[in-house]
């Protein structure tokens, strides 16, 4: 079985039961097979917990921490309790990590920023380097997803940036919209425990050989470009939106969630559809959402979407010109001027428009993608509904304002 075969039977087996959540399954695989962490927005009750609970089917033997975080909460319930009998017969200070956040493979924990400074501080190097410090020992622990879940964002100028700046994946877990599948939550009396082929799981030699294999798949030039320009635009603040920081650390582990998805896709190289991921990785706060998504639409096309402002901004000058200027009508040499200015626009509105589209559904037209589900499609669609719509607006107005000459 090919890892995009094992891959696609492991997802479709952990969805079962569980509705709208078939994107969140998608991003947490994708996540564990790249050992990066991912962090859940959401009110309580829309199935963060479960979502991590089934992650422990993937892998053969898979151990599972849970924990609900709270002001009170200790290191000694996340990481273990020290060990008194060392401590008093060797004067050692070291934890009993069995059950514990060091010793699993799977963990969730809920209501993280809850969590105090010294849990905080310990998660840093477990979330950055797998490495747990107990005692005078570095422990290199088998975590391989950590899921971290909260119904809101850490605060600003909180002390929690360092924290928020490790989880690489962030999403919205949404109650069920659908009517139909919120009766089949209704009817359902009992759970089914969910199966999965002994020969389907992923072994702690396979898990190893994919993380090697990873790191051979490569970037093409057009992505690097892509990337650095988007990066430069992120930065970049403008009145409408500040900028929009993300650190290296950050760009290095999500240049590892695109490698990890092409492949399990079965690619030696990312490709675009790799590239729409990041959308789940550059943004800080809700409010950044929509703006990183139309930034990453627009950086696809870049200097055509310029020229769409450039004409919309001609079009204004023109228009408000009009009423003063060319009061002559037509036969005044300036309002022949205006109209050859805007069959002008209208050309290049028409080239401009003409390579927007091509290169969205050049770029987009594969939908093959394990880890980009039907939302995501839908998502790049109603962008390209939205661009048509401007376009035909911008038709509209030139043709207004060429008909006010005649």
């Amino acid at each position: 079985m090919s890892p995009t075969e094992q891959i696609k039977y492991l997802h479709n087996c952990l969805t079962k039961g569980l509705y709208e959540k078939d994107d969140l399954l998608s991003l947490s695989l994708l996540c564990a097979i790249a050992g990066e962490s991912f962090f859940l927005l959401g009110l309580p009750g829309t199935a963060k917990s479960e979502i991590a609970r089934r992650m422990k089917l993937i892998f053969k033997d898979a151990t599972v921490f849970e924990y609900l975080m709270s002001r009170f909460s200790t290191p000694d319930e996340i990481f273990g309790p020290v060990s008194i009998q060392k401590l008093k017969d060797n004067d050692v200070y070291e934890r009993q990590i069995t059950g514990y956040l060091p010793d699993s493979d799977i963990v969730f924990l809920d209501e993280i920023w809850k969590a105090g400074p010294a849990i905080q501080n310990a998660l840093l190097t477990v979330l950055n380097e797998k490495i747990f410090k107990n005692g005078r020992t570095d422990i290199h622990i088998p975590m391989k997803l950590l899921i971290a879940a909260s119904n809101e964002l850490p605060q600003e100028n909180s002390g929690l940036d360092a924290i928020w700046d490790r989880f690489i994946v962030r999403a919205i877990s949404t109650s069920i919209k659908d009517e139909t599948n919120f009766c089949n939550l209704l009817r359902v009396t009992r759970s089914d425990e969910l199966q999965v082929d002994e020969n389907a799981l992923i072994t702690n030699e396979l898990y190893r050989d994919w993380q090697e294999k990873i790191k051979d798949i490569r970037f093409t030039k057009p992505i690097l470009l892509y990337i650095i320009k988007l990066r430069k635009r992120l930065a970049d603040s403008s009145d409408e939106q500040p900028a929009i920081c993300i650190s290296d650390r950050r760009w290095v582990k999500v240049s590892k969630i695109l490698r990890t998805s092409a492949f399990l896709n079965g690619r030696d190289t990312v490709d675009w559809s790799d590239v729409w991921l990041m959308r789940y990785c550059l943004w800080n706060q809700a409010s950044d959402i929509e703006h990183v998504c139309n930034y990453m639409v627009e950086e696809l096309s870049p200097t055509d979407f310029k020229l769409l402002d450039m004409i919309e901004e001609k079009l204004n000058v023109i228009s408000k010109q009009r009423a003063w200027k060319y009061g002559a009508g037509i036969d005044n040499p300036e309002a022949q001027q205006a109209l050859s200015r805007l069959s002008e626009l209208s050309q290049k509105l028409s080239e401009a428009s003409g390579k927007i589209f091509s290169s969205i559904n050049t770029k987009f037209a594969n939908h093959s993608n394990l880890f980009i589900g039907d939302n995501d499609w839908k998502l790049i669609d109603s962008y390209i509904t939205d661009i048509q719509t401007r376009i035909k607006k911008i038709e509209d107005k030139i043709a207004h304002e060429q008909s006010r000459f005649q």
